[in-house]
């Protein structure tokens, strides 16, 4: 699930969207039962933005799984697009907006962050390499629990074929 947070311009172009459907949220805040006013934690995200940024957040709709949200204090031009908890900022290209659309650009972003996503999943799985039970005896500083379970396999295969 995408959630993108954005000031209220970019807002009045996502209305613009044929996909938008509008859904104002949660209130940002309830009374509990001893008559306190508490931050309301029904909707995660936005209970989750306000711990980080200290700045309340309100659901102003969705399309299909994504939802977006506006802060009345953001004054810049970018939308904060979080995945998994993991936060990417992209700055609002109007150009891209005026000349393809507002659900061009939406795929345009969501194809950047699936990009990101396979060159991390690509640089890790080339971080990983075969474990080498060697290693253990060879260079002991250097050892991995992947090293270490393939050392313990290899020993247990030993002593039991023997």
């Amino acid at each position: 699930m995408y959630n993108f947070v954005s000031n209220l311009g970019f807002k009045s172009e996502l209305m613009k969207s044929k996909y938008f459907k509008t859904s104002l949220g949660v209130a940002s805040s309830k009374i509990d039962r001893s008559g306190e006013r508490v931050v309301n934690q029904d909707d995660e995200f936005a209970f989750f933005w306000n711990n980080k940024y200290k700045t309340p957040v309100y659901k102003q709709g969705t399309i299909g799984d994504i939802n977006f949200y506006t802060d009345h204090y953001m004054k810049i031009d970018e939308v904060y697009v979080v995945h998994k908890k993991q936060v990417s900022i992209f700055k609002i290209e109007q150009s891209i907006i005026k000349e393809n659309g507002i659900d061009f650009y939406l795929g345009h972003i969501l194809k950047k962050m699936a990009a990101e996503d396979q060159n991390k999943v690509d640089s890790n799985e080339q971080e990983k390499k075969e474990a080498d039970p060697n290693l253990i005896t060879m260079s002991p500083g250097s050892v991995k629990y992947d090293d270490l379970k393939a050392y313990l396999d290899k020993r247990n295969k030993e002593r039991f074929t023997s």
